[in-house]
């Protein structure tokens, strides 16, 4: 009896996980029904809050895998480091267990429980914020803040009492759910701007056979959008897979471009004895950089004391250094526009909204990750963080991805469309 009653909460962890995560995968092949998405994030919430420690611990185990076990694909490209790609799978796992068990560990209100596993939702591990539940709400009417999700859960757990006393305050909270907003878009620039994706497999693009025909490949890319008469061309992260502040050679030609058409591209920098991964804008014959803010934990920065990040870069990295940082977000300006600067991990972060910028340039580079869900989640990421700060988000990849990223229409809207 022992054995079947853990068998069957670990399996109903798993139901859980699998409605918690659907919308991952229901938006990686183009499903985006609010009607469904709504059932199955309410259905999943509902398990959920129904579950006791154990199935805590499971269902943010599974979630944890489900969301995220794309980073230790990364691993391939590390030497001999494929051993680590199921330790890694498993400690996101149970790293994401935890942060679902601790909040049932601190109170035995099933409302304060809510209230404390929302807020450990915006826990970010070493740095790492892309868990969030205001993501599982994305393609349905509901708001997207911590208050929106706490007034779902509170519907549902109110509706889960079953007093019908109850019954007139759990609609009243899953009303207060919708999103009501009413904010209008930015107008997108008048210039027209041509956004890149390119399909270098991860593999070669660092080979040094490679560079050459990389940097020609880019040449004529930029060549086809002056053709085309665009304003502005946006390449990937590491587009150039070079220290190009140091290639003279590649910035001449660079600024010989821009006198006509603007460009934004990845490449890496060096420079007093420090590396960063940057964005370099190109415009009337003048280069400015705009050096990354936030670096992704573990890939660009260990995010431990100096003596175990010099360890681990020793042991796993054959001795590379972090990649250093700037202090705060680079904006380019183009015929009056202001865009914010952003690289890959950052442009689902805080510090590059600071000051409410309108329009976003995000450049990535997702061939670590492919095949996998990553694309879908970080494009997920950048429409929470574009609909959360009203900016329009101009995305650039190579991978999988690029595309241009609006502010989601308001709950009230999408229903007026409906009639």
């Amino acid at each position: 009896m022992s054995k079947y009653f853990i068998t069957s909460i670990i399996i109903k962890a798993f139901v859980t996980a699998l409605l918690l995560s659907s919308f991952i995968y229901l938006a990686h092949f183009d499903i985006t029904s609010y009607i469904l998405h709504s059932v199955l994030a309410c259905a999943g919430l509902w398990l959920l809050f129904k579950s006791n420690r154990m199935g805590y611990f499971f269902t943010g185990f599974f979630v944890g895998i489900l969301w995220f076990y794309w980073i230790a694909l990364s691993f391939r490209y590390y030497g001999n480091l494929t051993w680590l790609i199921p330790v890694i799978i498993i400690g996101i796992g149970v790293i994401y267990g935890l942060l679902f068990l601790i909040p049932s560990l601190l109170t035995n209100s099933p409302y304060l429980h809510a209230v404390a596993l929302v807020l450990f939702s915006q826990v970010a591990p070493f740095g790492f914020n892309w868990f969030n539940f205001e993501l599982i709400l994305y393609y349905t009417p509901f708001g997207l803040t911590s208050f929106h999700i706490i007034f779902l859960i509170a519907s549902i757990l109110l509706a889960q009492n079953r007093r019908k006393e109850y019954r007139f305050l759990a609609l009243i909270c899953f009303i207060a759910a919708f999103d009501f907003s009413n904010q209008e878009p930015p107008k997108t620039p008048d210039f027209d701007m041509k956004i890149v994706q390119t399909h270098t497999p991860q593999n070669e693009k660092w080979e040094t056979e490679n560079i050459v025909k990389n940097v020609q490949e880019n040449f004529k890319i930029i060549e086809s959008a002056i053709a085309e008469k665009k304003r502005l061309i946006i390449l990937p992260e590491t587009a150039f897979a070079l220290f190009l502040n140091k290639n003279e050679a590649v910035m001449d030609k660079l600024l010989e471009y821009s006198q006509s058409i603007a460009v934004i591209t990845g490449a890496l920098a060096y420079e007093d004895g420090k590396y960063y991964n940057s964005a370099y804008f190109f415009d009337k014959g003048v280069m400015q950089r705009a050096d990354k803010v936030a670096l992704v934990p573990f890939a660009e920065q260990i995010p431990l004391p100096n003596f175990i990040s010099d360890y681990i870069n020793a042991l796993f990295f054959d001795g590379a250094s972090d990649f250093s940082q700037a202090k705060s977000p680079t904006d380019f300006i183009i015929d009056g526009v202001k865009i914010r600067s952003a690289v890959c991990f950052e442009g689902s972060r805080k510090e590059i909204y600071e000051g409410e910028p309108e329009f976003i340039s995000v450049i990535s580079n997702n061939a670590w990750f492919l095949p996998s869900v990553q694309p879908t989640m970080q494009n997920l990421m950048l429409s929470l963080y574009a609909s959360k700060n009203n900016a329009i988000i101009f995305h650039s990849v190579n991978g999988e991805g690029s595309k241009t990223i609006l502010p989601r229409k308001s709950a009230a809207k999408t229903v007026l469309e409906w009639f």
